[in-house]
């Protein structure tokens, strides 16, 4: 019989090498796949052991398909009562290498016509379909005009080992297997993943380690459900892999997972046990400063680190990961002597800010990003000094650490007073250093803006990396908690997205009241600094009246308002997670939230629906929203004026409306509205707070 099993590209060598390790014969590498031959039992084989593999096919048929109906008449040749029993669903892969004049949906239409067509002509009825979990999968893999048609003896992908934790996996299983076997593993020496997320390079190490087959992970295989399955065959087999994993529990294996992330860690704690791996793998909340070999390494002075840090393809984050990939390089230099790195890099950017030279460099394809597998030997010569970076501040770091200090005298009596912890220390003061750092009581966030062309990249990161050290230092707080963002400006239609999973949220005070801000998990903190003595305003203009919130977002200035008196309040915005943020903040202030309406909708189509009067309304929209909740995209410039208009027509006869844009010097159309005969002020300089140096936002008051 022969055999495809298919492969994420690059780790096709890695492939064919575990397939000749399993004693199978007459393989062949691919561009995707590696190819084989022997008896049903070496395909059976394939299925339970590789780790590697996607899928593994059993070839039937190579026809002529330059068309879809040549495609048809080619796989209706197929007798496909043999594989198809009855009783059992189908579903249907269709894969093409290069491109085809047909559609791929019908083409695959046209595959199930096939085999349904030929059955009901044999058998007198027809199988079901269930795309979900069929019985039987038809894979048809065409190229160059040719198809060839197989069955799925995998059924699923299989690096599906089980059900895992954690809604996101950015390496799977399989990949994670080739990986580990490019470098080498298993070797009699410790094994480290000193950012391990959800544990998936550690658990595919173990299993390799303890002779655990992947199959057994698996309650389901395509064979099973196959008309020409052979149960003996496949019980052998798995009484076998039963034995082998048996055999080998008493082995001894020094396997660690550790990461910074609570979330993460919990995850992998999850997956370990749902693989039986419980007690086999050391698992542990670590930073990458404070990572060094474990102490089961002091008998063994080499070891083996696989990572697979983050790439930095979401919005900002290149920018910020050249400062973990420094410090990655900089803690296997400094504790990791005479030790082998291997570290999966899918942005070429940072490969080199690692600061190792590659000994090799593997190119394979995580899904459809191109990736740098490096091996990094560790010198066995430590370097001299400690500390979580190398290179010490520029001459120049000295001013930002001037200004910084000057700042944090200036406006501590200010903060004290006001009762504000979180507010800005340094708003691009020094020209050389284009960045915000903001101060949420023990932490703080350093806000890099988008560095212009005129200026050198290598002069940037170089202030960035001082304002890293300068900032703990002159702010007395924890170096692990200063976080890092990369600022740029959004293309057109570009969505802010989320950028980690942290859920870790901090309680500051602000003006006698409380909020809760997430300094990891998005751009925003939960709470704009800059609005300050915007919310302060609702809150004196509140009592009495009924309060409008649009793009409430976590409903801060609806606490300031029900705070001040207000009779009710409406808050509007189109997420839920800020909606439930909101709440949080209403009830850390003692404050029914019951009492209090939060509205998930799209606040313009909200407005065009709305009957209600407000003698308060904020309006602080932002400068560009789409969503897949919202039917049109929404742009301030082009969009306000009818804003205003629909927000204008729910004032009361004493009402006044805020509309406050996050861009300074707005050019609110004032002529378009003149018809509304509103009274238009702007406000924007009593609501500038004294920790910007400039207001990064433009506020209007207007009333009838």
């Amino acid at each position: 019989m022969r055999f495809v099993a298919t492969a994420a590209r690059g780790v096709e060598a890695a492939l064919a090498e575990e397939l000749r390790g399993l004693g199978l014969g007459g393989v062949d590498e691919r561009r995707g796949a590696v190819a084989f031959e022997g008896p049903l039992a070496d395909g059976y084989r394939a299925v339970m052991w590789s780790r590697i593999a996607s899928r593994v096919l059993l070839v039937l048929s190579e026809v002529d398909a330059p068309d879809a109906g040549a495609l048809y008449d080619g796989v209706r040749c197929v007798d496909w009562t043999d594989h198809v029993p009855p009783g059992r669903t189908i579903a249907v892969d269709v894969a093409r290498t290069g491109p085809t004049a047909d559609n791929p949906r019908y083409l695959v239409l046209r595959t199930k016509d096939a085999v349904v067509d030929r059955i009901r002509e044999t058998r007198g009825s027809r199988p079901d379909v269930d795309t979900r979990r069929p019985d039987v999968r038809v894979h048809v893999h065409l190229v160059r005009g040719r198809a060839t048609v197989s069955v799925d003896l995998a059924g699923e992908a299989l690096h599906r080992r089980g059900g895992r934790a954690g809604s996101e996996a950015p390496l799977k299983e399989n990949l994670a297997a080739a990986l580990l076997r490019i470098a080498g593993w298993p070797l009699p020496v410790p094994f480290v993943d000193p950012m391990c997320g959800s544990g998936t390079l550690c658990i595919e190490a173990a299993r390799i380690a303890l002779d655990v087959a992947p199959g057994l992970a698996r309650g389901r295989h395509g064979l099973e459900g196959w008309g020409g399955h052979d149960a003996a065959v496949w019980a052998a087999l798995r009484a076998e892999a039963l034995g082998r994993r048996d055999a080998a529990r008493a082995r001894e294996v020094a396997i660690h997972g550790w990461d910074a992330s609570g979330p993460a860690l919990a995850a992998a704690r999850e997956n370990v046990e749902r693989a039986g791996l419980g007690g086999r793998i050391a698992l542990a909340r670590v930073s990458l400063a404070d990572a060094r070999p474990p102490d089961s390494a002091a008998t063994e002075p080499r070891g083996l680190v696989v990572t697979n840090p983050p790439y930095g393809a979401r919005l900002g984050e290149a920018g910020e990961l050249g400062l973990l990939y420094e410090q990655l390089g900089d803690v296997l230099r400094r504790r990791f002597t005479g030790w082998t790195a291997w570290v999966l890099s899918g942005n070429r950017a940072l490969d080199g800010r690692i600061g190792l030279k590659p000994r090799r460099r593997h190119v394979v394809f995580n899904g459809p990003i191109e990736c740098r597998f490096l091996e990094l030997p560790i010198s066995e010569v430590p370097v001299e000094g400690g500390g979580p970076a190398w290179r010490k501040p520029s001459p120049e770091a000295e001013m930002l650490a001037n200004r910084l200090r000057k700042n944090v005298r200036r406006l501590r009596k200010w903060a004290r007073r006001e009762d504000v912890s979180c507010y800005r220390v340094y708003d691009a003061d020094v020209p050389e250093y284009n960045m915000a750092i903001d101060r949420y009581d023990g932490a703080a966030v350093l806000q890099e803006y988008e560095r212009p062309r005129s200026v050198d990249a290598a002069v940037a990161e170089r202030h960035l990396r001082d304002a890293v050290q300068v900032v703990p230092e002159v702010l007395g707080i924890d170096p692990a908690d200063v976080v890092v963002r990369v600022r740029r400006r959004r293309r057109e239609g570009e969505q802010y997205e989320r950028l980690a999973g942290e859920a870790v949220f901090r309680e500051v005070r602000e003006g006698g009241l409380r909020f809760l801000v997430n300094l990891t998990d998005y751009l925003d903190t939960g709470l704009f600094l800059d609005h300050r003595r915007v919310r302060s305003r609702i809150r004196d203009l509140a009592r009495g009246r009924d309060f409008l919130n649009l793009f409430a977002y976590t409903c801060t200035a609806t606490v300031y308002a029900a705070a001040g008196g207000a009779r009710s309040t409406t808050s509007v915005d189109l997420s839920n997670t800020y909606l439930d943020w909101g709440r949080e903040n209403l009830a850390l202030n003692g404050l029914d939230a019951g009492r209090h309406d939060l509205v998930r909708a799209d606040c313009v189509e909200w407005l065009a629906r709305a009957r209600g009067r407000y003698g308060l309304v904020l309006c602080a929209p932002p400068t560009h929203s789409r969503s897949k909740a919202m039917r049109g995209d929404f742009d301030l410039e082009r969009d306000h004026v009818s804003l205003v208009r629909a927000c204008a027509r729910l004032l009361t006869p004493d009402g006044l409306l805020l509309f406050s844009p996050p861009i300074p010097r707005f050019p609110l159309d004032q002529r378009a509205l003149s018809d509304l005969h509103l009274h238009i002020e702007d406000i924007t300089p009593l609501t500038h707070p004294p920790d910007f140096r400039t207001p990064p936002h433009t506020t209007f008051q207007l009333s009838p």
